[in-house]
């Protein structure tokens, strides 16, 4: 016995309606290819946001002060660290930058002279304590030490300051040898490398460049207002934040506070964008699937309503409710897997224009496997009902119609 002879009606079938089936594989494809690309964005920015800065954003927290001082409250960073480091539950305190919020993308010189540029990187510049405020993971060398850390306002671009490097950027920089020791420029400082660091990000984009950062330390005694970091034991940040406002508070009544929130807390500010736009994604993702499922029960629900004389025929000659429940699945499965076919090109094609025009990464090959199982399984579970229904069909039908 033929094993295709079964399916000569079911193509017969397909080649008198050609519009119609040409209309559903049409709208398959571009449901899949929509959807392999809509998901491929949504989990690539749900990754980014669970992306670590490499600092405790849980455990770190950011006090923008926005007032100058007078003579009897003078708001500088000598007075206001000397404040923050009474206050009962933090660990450390400094002044200067986080990640996403304030760190610089600067050129980076191998020359004093700053003509022979050799990278970009993040410069994060801060007070003393601050590289142990931030938490930095030290991998080699030390932390700056308090008199290797020059005066802010009285260094120069060639007053060399103590730095830690990011080893992926000291990789890069420095592939044969140790970086510990070296001079790197940017356009306000000679930074010396006394330590590298793990991961210290100043940008969550996804780029492996947001890891290419340098921290440097240097005193800002006299500086007024900015943003002062405290850090927490582990858990008790939202307990020890509102002390430390207080506290800054009451040494200089007329202080104004600015941004005041956990890292973690502004990071998932700065993100609040990213998951409104993946929930509309994930809703017009939905609504394609249901449209195209709706397309197919449809298109199927009007086939068995044609034929019905035809299946109740087939009843009365012997086959069985499974045989036309088959029919109709198989029929199904042919009209989607043509959908699928050209669905997959399509899937990658959408990818190659995003690629060019938004700086998209590559789709994964997993996500157009992932959106032809959609498919198939979308278009069997839509088929079943009227599928079910011309498997009832009685075979006294055909007697009836004739």
């Amino acid at each position: 016995m033929n094993p295709f002879a079964s399916l000569r009606p079911i193509f017969s079938a397909l080649r008198r309606h050609k519009a119609a089936v040409t209309l559903l594989v049409l709208e398959i494809a571009l449901t899949m290819a929509v959807l392999g690309n809509l998901l491929f964005i949504v989990h690539g920015s749900a990754v980014l946001q669970r992306e670590s800065t490499g600092v405790p954003a849980n455990d770190v927290a950011v006090i923008q002060s926005m007032v100058i001082g007078d003579a009897k409250h003078a708001n500088t960073v000598k007075n206001n660290l000397a404040v923050l480091r009474t206050v009962p539950g933090v660990l450390a305190s400094s002044f200067g930058a986080t990640p996403m919020l304030g760190a610089r993308w600067n050129p980076i010189y191998s020359n004093a002279s700053r003509t022979r540029m050799v990278a970009h990187a993040f410069v994060f510049s801060g007070a003393q304590d601050y590289s142990q405020t931030l938490s930095v993971h030290l991998l080699a060398g030390h932390l700056p030490a308090a008199g290797e850390i020059p005066d802010a306002t009285t260094a120069t671009p060639n007053t060399l300051v103590p730095a830690l490097i990011t080893q992926q950027l000291a990789h890069r920089l420095f592939p044969d040898r140790n970086a510990l020791g070296s001079v790197l420029y940017d356009g306000n400082h000679s930074m010396r490398i006394v330590g590298i660091v793990g991961t210290l990000r100043g940008a969550i984009t996804g780029r492996s460049s947001d890891n290419d950062s340098i921290l440097i330390e240097q005193r800002y005694d006299v500086i007024e207002g900015g943003l002062y970091l405290i850090r927490s034991r582990s858990g008790q940040m939202a307990h020890v934040l509102p002390l430390a406002m207080k506290a800054m508070q009451k040494a200089n009544p007329g202080n104004v506070v600015g941004q005041t929130s956990s890292l973690q807390a502004f990071i998932t500010h700065a993100f609040a964008g990213s998951r409104a736009i993946n929930r509309i994604l994930m809703a017009i993702t939905a609504i394609l699937l249901i449209v195209t499922a709706l397309g197919v029960s449809g298109l199927a629900s009007f086939w068995v309503q044609q034929r019905t004389r035809h299946i109740g025929t087939r009843r009365a000659l012997g086959a069985t409710r499974g045989a036309i429940l088959r029919h109709f699945q198989a029929e199904n499965l042919i009209i989607v897997s043509m959908g699928v076919a050209l669905g997959a090109a399509l899937t990658i094609g959408l990818n190659v224009l995003l690629m060019q025009h938004f700086a998209q990464p590559r789709l994964p090959l997993q996500y157009v496997a992932f959106g032809a199982l959609a498919m198939w399984l979308l278009g069997q579970l839509a088929v079943l009902g009227p599928a079910l229904r011309a498997a009832r069909v009685p075979p006294t039908t055909a007697m009836r119609a004739a």
